[in-house]
This record gives structure tokens, C-alpha cells and sequence, in this order.
């Protein structure tokens, strides 16, 4: 290369890493705002008086954390605030730690809709995006934290000086996920034993096959025989225990009223016996109240204050997704998110819950039923018609093509095949062809199922509980769909690619089209919580006629676009600076 060329490619280098420092200087100032409006100017919490009239019970929800957008493990702000607020319109007050003493101690009744709200993980991002909502909607929280994490120089987690602020503001309880969180009697899906491994250091998810938590069993050995006596066990157990409480009193002056064990479910749920006793003693000593499950959302006024359930909220369920849990558990009427009501006219939801947002719709299914949704116009007997799908790969995602309340022809997205199904008139439903389509690359890490549990050796040598082929339930993936509809036969296209050409029975005459929403029913073992609701989201629509002039679009406009893609753009630089830097 010419030195004249060496020069420019120099100085072109220069430029780039001018351009590079002025952005990071800018996000991290950005950035820098953001945590000292949420940890250094916090407002007061006003602690309003409410009819208390409950003597039922009260709806305790939990999040991981909370992102700025998408994440497959947090939750994203504004979804955060999507869902708060519309708990808020329909009369949900927050309920203190003391309330819910009183509560189960004293008969003292709640607000009607009483809402008990928690983070946990004790992560600075939580404190972060959480802390306007909070404001916002006058309501408070409880920031679950781990002990060892106090003196941690890991910016991830709250340390005690953001703690202490945060809970003077008023907002904020603090609770307790316990001392550490480190992982027994590790095997992987070759039946190895691994022993044990901190948090930190877990390898690939994946090759996890088994593990308990640190409190939750004896330590064992690679024939899963214990290593301890009961008296080592339970010396082992006070000692983390201890930790607790000497860390908190030190750094925060008090050991928290509120406890959640990891991993939840387990304790009094065939647990050994032995553990479940000094875990118990332990928890009774330090703790006024546990939330030792996470099963459902409601507690009643019988439960135990020792064994309450919250119900964590996934990432990917949308509103509505958590209003339906919500109605499955409390039984309580619950509102559900609409969004663009001009949109929501043009459609016919026939069961379930359907939002729409911008060039998107997402239909919610009842528990373990089938959620469908009808465009109100009558098309013509020729067509064109686009859409993506986006919905979650296990479950089932429906198009209805010529519907009506007596035949369909129905082609579905399930499990990453292609069904299509045919319904005549005074006839049940039936499977007309079945289509697999291209494998879905997932990284592991960000997907590994939940697999804590009790287990015996037997167990551990019998390999991955996982089918090869199978997803995990919280795996999205993107699929483009094209059908020209003609007289007497459809032609599909997904991705691009020709799929079939399907004969149309003379028999189904409607020219409505709809979707539809329904969980996919797994009988696998690492699957005894799946969730029975699911979500099918519906991106992009446009429809033709033969002319091409468009019939329906809930599609971007071209200014619209380039604004979401800048958006988008913006908000990714971002989030790659929180995530490196």
C-alpha cells in the first residue's frame, strides 16, 4: 500500500474511533443521569389511606428484572409499564410487607384489590427503570437482594448506600433471596457429576442436567450418596443463615422481614425431611413472612405467611398474558389492554383477549382454550394476503381462510410444523396435511430450561430429559407468510419458499379470515409448570385483491418506518453500551 493510502486508512481509523468515543461519552453521560435521577433524587412515596374492606386475600407478582427493551430474561420498561399502569386504572393498590403481617396475624383486612409487587436478584437495573413507574403510579416494591452481593464490586447488583436510599424514599421494602446463589450437586447430560458451582461460574446451560440449590439438599456424591452427616448438614445450613443475618445487620442495620428461598417450590414439597426442618427453624427465626413459591398469583386468607406464592412474570408474556393469569388465580375480573380501538372495530374477537399495537396484534388465549379473532370485512373470492408471524414457537398460531361459525379451511404454525386443517359444514375439524419446516437455531444460554428438582442417581444416568428436537416455550421466532387465494385452491409461500398448493373444498364458501391462539400440550418432565395461555402475535398485515389495490394494512407508513428503524437503531447502541460497559 502507498503511503498516501496508509495515511487516509489512518486517518480514517482516527475518525472512527473519534465518532466511537464521542457516542460512548454521550450514552454513558445519558446513562449517568438516568442512575442518579432513580438513586440520588428520588421523590417520597405518599402513603395514601385506602378502604380496607378484604378479607379474601391478595395478588403477589414477581419480576427477575427489568431491561430498557427486548430481553429474553428481563422484562422490558415499557412492558413494565404497560403493565403496572393498567393494574393501577383498575383499582390495584400496593400493599406493604407490614400489611401483609397484619394481614394473617392480626385479621387486619386489605385494600379490595390488593397488590403485593416485588424484584428480585437485588439488580441496579431493576432500581433503575423501575423508579419512575414507581412515582408515577404512587406505587411501592419490594428489591429481593442476595447478602453475598452487598460487598460485590459487581455493578449489577444494589449495593447497601442505593439500598438504604431507596427504601427511605418510601417506594422501596427490602427483602431477602438468601445468601448466596450457588448450585449442589451439579450433574450434566452425560450423567457426570460436576459438584458444585457458583452462579458465576456455570458452564453452557445446556449441558446442565441436574441441580439443587445450595440449601436444599445434602451434599452428595457422584452416586448422589450424601457426603455429610445430618449434623454437618445442618451446621452447614446455620452457617449460611448466619451469614445472612450478620451481613444485613452490618450493612443495612436489620435483617429484612421478607424471605424467597432459591429454588422455590421446594421447600415442604418432597423435599428430604432433614433439610426441610433446618431450612425451616432457620427461616422462622429470621423472617416474618416467605414467598416459597411461585406458582400463582393469589394468596388467600388461609394460606400459610411462611409458604406464600408470587407469580414471576415471564419476559415474553405481553399485558395481556399476565391479566389472564392473573383472572386464572384470583378469580377477580381483570381488564384487558385494547390499544388502538380504531383498529379493534375492524376485528371480531370471538374468545380470549386481543391488543393492537402499531402494525402488530396479539391474541391472548384462556387458560388451556383456544383464543380466535375475526376481520369483520368480507373479502373477495380472489386475494392476496401477507402477514408475519411472531408468536412463540411451541404453541399453536392459526390463520382461518374462508371462515365462518360452520367451515374453515385452518393452516397452523405448531411447534415449528405447518398443519393445514379443514372443517365443512356439520363436520369436525380434520387434518388435511402436515409440512416440517427449516430447523430454528437458538443459543442455548439464553434459553436453558429450569431443571432444579429432586432427583436420584437413577435419574442422573439417564441423560437429557430434553428432546433433540424440541424448543424451549419461550423461543420467538419470525415467519413470513404469503397466500394467494383463488377460486377453488390457495397457494403458500412461508419464508419465501413454496410450501403447497391446497385444494379448496367447494363446500366452504365464506370469505371472512381470522387467527387464532391455543397452547401446544407437552407431557415432559422438565415441563410440570408450563403455562397453559399463550400468545399469538400477528405482524405486518396486508390484503389484496387481484388489482392489487390494498383492502387492509396495519402496516407502516414509510415515515413511520424509518422513525421505529431509528428507534430501534438507537436503542440497540444502547443497550450494547449498558451490556459491555
Amino acid at each position: 500500500m502507498s503511503k498516501k493510502g496508509v495515511a487516509l486508512n489512518q486517518k480514517s481509523k482516527e475518525r472512527k474511533k473519534v465518532i466511537r468515543t464521542i457516542i460512548q461519552a454521550v450514552i454513558v453521560a445519558f446513562l449517568a443521569f438516568i442512575l442518579i435521577r432513580a438513586v440520588f433524587l428520588l421523590n417520597k412515596y405518599e402513603d395514601t389511606a385506602f378502604a380496607t374492606s378484604n378479607g379474601d386475600g391478595f395478588i403477589a407478582l414477581s419480576y427477575f428484572g427489568v431491561s430498557r427493551g427486548e430481553s429474553t430474561k428481563y422484562v422490558a420498561k415499557a412492558e413494565l409499564e404497560k403493565q403496572l399502569t393498567l393494574l393501577a386504572k383498575q383499582g390495584y393498590t400496593t400493599i406493604s410487607q407490614q400489611d401483609i403481617i397484619d394481614f394473617y396475624e392480626q385479621g387486619k383486612p386489605l385494600p379490595e384489590k390488593a397488590l403485593y409487587l416485588s424484584f428480585e436478584d437485588g439488580r441496579t437495573d431493576s432500581s433503575i427503570f423501575a423508579q419512575k413507574i414507581l412515582e408515577k403510579l404512587n406505587y411501592r416494591a419490594t428489591m429481593y437482594t442476595y447478602a453475598n452481593k452487598m460487598d460485590t464490586k459487581d455493578t449489577k447488583f444494589l449495593k447497601p448506600n442505593h439500598l438504604k436510599l431507596m427504601q427511605n424514599s418510601g417506594y422501596w421494602e427490602l427483602g431477602s433471596n438468601g445468601y448466596r446463589l450457588t448450585y449442589i450437586n451439579v450433574f450434566n447430560d452425560e450423567g457426570k457429576s460436576l459438584g458444585m458451582i457458583d452462579e458465576n461460574d456455570v458452564p453452557d446451560k445446556m449441558t446442565i442436567e441436574y441441580y439443587n440449590h445450595y440449601l436444599m439438599d445434602f451434599i452428595r456424591d457422584e452416586y448422589m450418596i450424601p457426603t455429610e452427616t445430618r449434623a454437618e448438614l445442618e451446621q452447614r445450613i446455620a452457617e449460611d443463615y448466619g451469614l445472612m443475618r450478620d451481613i444485613y445487620t452490618e450493612t443495612l442495620g436489620e435483617v429484612p422481614q421478607a424471605y424467597a428461598i432459591m429454588h422455590a417450590n421446594a421447600l415442604y414439597n418432597n423435599m428430604d425431611s432433614l433439610v426441610e426442618k433446618a431450612n425451616d427453624q432457620h427461616i422462622k427465626e429470621l423472617y416474618k413472612m416467605h414467598f416459597n413459591l411461585e406458582l400463582d398469583a393469589y394468596n388467600e386468607a388461609d394460606a400459610d405467611i411462611y409458604n406464600l406464592s408470587r407469580l414471576q412474570v415471564s419476559p415474553y408474556w405481553p399485558t395481556n398474558h399476565l391479566m389472564m393469569k392473573i383472572q386464572q388465580s384470583s378469580k377477580q375480573n381483570v381488564e384487558f389492554a385494547i390499544g388502538d380501538e380504531k383498529l379493534a372495530k375492524q376485528w371480531i374477537l370471538a374468545n380470549g383477549a386481543a391488543e393492537f399495537l402499531d402494525n402488530q396484534l396479539i391474541l391472548t388465549s384462556e387458560p388451556s382454550a383456544q383464543a380466535t379473532l375475526f376481520l369483520k370485512q368480507e373479502l373477495p373470492t380472489t386475494y392476496q394476503l401477507e402477514f408475519d408471524f411472531y408468536g412463540n414457537v411451541v404453541g399453536e398460531q392459526s390463520l382461518y381462510v374462508k371462515a365462518d361459525d360452520e367451515s374453515y379451511m385452518r393452516i397452523m404454525l405448531k411447534d415449528n410444523e405447518m398443519v393445514v386443517l379443514e372443517k365443512q359444514p356439520n363436520q369436525t375439524e380434520a387434518e388435511v396435511q402436515r409440512y416440517p419446516l427449516k430447523k430454528i437455531e437458538w443459543n442455548g444460554e439464553d434459553y436453558a430450561f429450569n431443571k432444579a428438582t429432586v432427583y436420584s442417581y437413577y435419574d442422573t444416568q439417564k441423560g437429557s430429559r430434553i428432546d433433540e428436537e424440541e424448543y424451549p416455550r419461550n423461543l420467538k421466532n419470525r415467519r413470513h407468510f404469503e397466500l394467494q387465494v383463488g377460486q377453488g385452491e390457495l397457494q403458500l409461500v412461508v419464508d419465501n419458499e413454496p410450501i403447497a398448493t391446497i385444494a379448496m373444498n367447494e363446500a366452504i364458501q365464506s370469505t371472512q379470515i381470522g387467527f387464532g391462539a391455543a397452547y401446544s400440550k407437552k407431557d415432559t418432565s422438565h415441563e410440570q409448570y408450563a403455562d397453559d395461555i399463550y400468545d399469538t402475535v400477528v405482524e405486518d398485515i396486508e390484503i389484496t385483491d387481484k388489482a392489487g389495490k390494498v383492502l387492509f394494512s396495519n402496516q407502516y407508513t414509510k415515515m413511520a418506518k424509518a422513525e421505529h428503524n431509528v428507534s430501534t437503531w438507537f436503542n440497540g447502541v444502547v443497550d450494547f453500551f449498558i451490556e459491555t460497559f
